[in-house]
């Protein structure tokens, strides 16, 4: 992260015209007919942009004042462990629901993602 990436302006103008349509939807939303699984994907997603936003403002204040921006690395790794929860736990209920299938594409890349993941974790837990 840097205090002023390469296209700011354009990073910034984006941001302002994202914060716009999501008020505008956020009015739709209102009287709309919505699926629950969908505004319950919507809602992680938000929330995960919301918790980037937090951690790059934090990283930015710090890097202003001249503070350990490495600090925020470790809300970044909490925030990740709680989206994989989170992820982990929504593809339970689809498996359970019979919504992923072995021709799912991706779910071998998932299976070999979650061993790795799963041999390293057993490793902190056997310490």
């Amino acid at each position: 992260m840097t205090a002023e990436p390469a296209g700011g302006d354009d990073l910034s103008t984006r941001l302002q015209k994202i914060s716009t349509e999501l008020r505008e939807l956020e009015q739709s939303m209102k009287s709309g007919d919505i699926e629950p699984r969908v505004l319950r994907e919507f809602r992680d997603a938000v929330d995960h942009v919301r918790q980037t936003a937090w951690a790059v403002q934090q990283w930015l204040e710090l890097q202003a004042k001249r503070g350990d921006v490495y600090s925020v690395l470790s809300l970044l790794t909490l925030e990740r462990i709680r989206r994989a929860t989170q992820l982990s736990t929504d593809l339970s209920i689809d498996l359970d629901a019979a919504e992923v299938s072995f021709e799912t594409e991706g779910l071998e890349k998932l299976w070999g993602a979650v061993r790795g993941l799963s041999e390293r974790l057993a490793r902190l837990f056997k310490k």
